[in-house]
């Protein structure tokens, strides 16, 4: 026969117990933490893998292992509790936590949003930042993020993004390096110096390379003295700005190495990209004061420096 699926909400007090007796994997170790019996805990388990349908512990003979749905329970049972728990401490603080959960990749993250913090706290003392950098592309909702700030084609940007700038690409490198090897009037000058290559898996960055810019600044064949690749930004910049070589910069991340005279940009042409950056906004917290004065703030660093 057939069981019915449960449809009526599980009984909560069983959740504290199940999360203690899933972090230590002991009913008796749970029943110290919670000031209970083994036999409650027990019991409160028993009454939650009733209320769920399945097993959530393999019992042994001195040990539980959790099932395969005990895994995924006590994932989601640990992230809630957290969550009241913090709630709860702030309530009885007499103060809520003004936090913004930021998402966005490594190099815009370090190159450009990590040096601009101090001014966001100048203009929103108070406000927490949690910055997660990954190359992955999040859900903001599952995930619980308040905005994500991404690198995509402006053609396939989703529709609520907000259009901060679009990147592009020059010949950048550092002063002293003119300064050892003489100036660089045009591009045939490039051959003097070490080439600096940046290779990673991003579609932006295949399309947009040496041979596109030499293209559009109508010159071939520029063989440079020597390559060095790169597979992130962030280090091609880097080395540039330590005179190693040429690198073919990036904008917005090469005008604060510009701004501090650490690179220069001698020729005029930049090679233009289909990609631009993007910040997305969880619909569920797009409102919150903090998350909008966080939006607003970033929109206008991009106004201000016209990138």
């Amino acid at each position: 026969m057939t069981r019915r699926a449960r449809t009526r909400p599980i009984q909560l007090d069983s959740l504290r117990g199940f999360d203690a007796a899933a972090r230590h994997l002991s009913f008796t170790q749970a029943a110290k933490e919670l000031s209970l019996t083994q036999s409650s805990i027990s019991r409160q388990v028993a009454a939650l893998e009733d209320d769920v349908g399945q097993p959530l512990f393999t019992r042994k003979t001195r040990a539980l292992e959790l099932t395969h749905a005990g895994h995924r329970l006590a994932q989601a049972v640990r992230k809630a509790l957290a969550e009241v728990d913090a709630s709860v401490q702030e309530l009885r603080s007499g103060q809520t936590q003004r936090r913004v959960a930021i998402t966005t990749f490594p190099s815009f993250a370090s190159l450009w949003l990590i040096p601009r913090l101090p001014a966001f706290s100048r203009v929103a003392p108070g406000v927490e930042l949690r910055i997660d950098s990954t190359e992955l592309k999040v859900d903001l909702v599952a995930e619980q993020f308040d905005v994500a700030i991404r690198l995509t084609r402006a053609d396939t940007a989703p529709r609520d993004a907000i259009a901060l700038t679009m990147e592009d690409y020059t010949p950048v490198l550092a002063p002293s390096l003119i300064e050892r090897h003489g100036p660089v009037k045009t591009p045939q000058d490039l051959a003097r110096f070490t080439q600096l290559v940046m290779e990673d898996a991003g579609t932006s960055s295949r399309e947009h390379n040496w041979p596109e810019w030499l293209a559009l600044a109508g010159v071939k064949n520029v063989k440079p003295a020597a390559r060095l690749v790169f597979n992130f930004i962030d280090q091609t910049l880097q080395a540039a700005a330590r005179g190693q070589g040429v690198a073919l910069g990036r904008r917005p991340f090469i005008d604060d190495f510009i701004e501090r005279g650490e690179l220069v940009a001698p020729f005029s042409q930049r090679l233009p990209s289909r990609y631009g950056y993007f910040l997305l906004r969880n619909p569920e917290r797009a409102d919150a004061p903090e998350v909008k004065a966080f939006c607003d703030w970033l929109v206008s660093q991009f106004a201000h420096h016209s990138l």
